[in-house]
């Protein structure tokens, strides 16, 4: 059990080097996405794929979403700074959430669906 564990502490770190040599080449990154606040424990896959640029966060749905959705972004404080709800999400492959006016600082990205939420961070520079 312990050689297994081993094991999968080097391989999961060879994975996160592997990503941040490629997100040091790349002015993106992605938003690791981690979920929170859903009822039952069941492996649920993340519907969508974040990334960052300098100015802008474009989130790309990667499977067909039947309830409306919610995006929010909050502040260090927990302030909700953008709040965009979208009852059809099946009719547009991403969508895109302007970051220009936004200061310098970390935040958090909220993808609410009807009955699980999932949260990422990112930074401002």
């Amino acid at each position: 059990m312990r050689k297994l564990s081993i094991v999968l502490l080097l391989i999961s770190i060879s994975f996160m080097t592997m990503k941040a040599n490629n997100l040091s080449e790349h002015k993106s990154k992605y938003l690791v996405l981690k979920r929170w606040d859903y009822p039952q424990r069941a492996l649920v896959p993340i519907p969508i794929e974040a990334t960052q640029d300098e100015n802008s966060i474009e989130v790309r749905f990667l499977e067909d979403i039947d309830d409306q959705v919610t995006f929010q972004v909050k502040d260090q404080l927990g302030n909700i700074i953008f709040q965009d709800v979208i009852l059809t999400p099946n009719e547009q492959k991403t969508y895109k959430i302007n970051l220009e006016d936004y200061q310098i600082g970390h935040y958090e990205l909220l993808y609410i669906e009807e009955d699980m939420t999932f949260i990422g961070e990112f930074d401002i520079e």
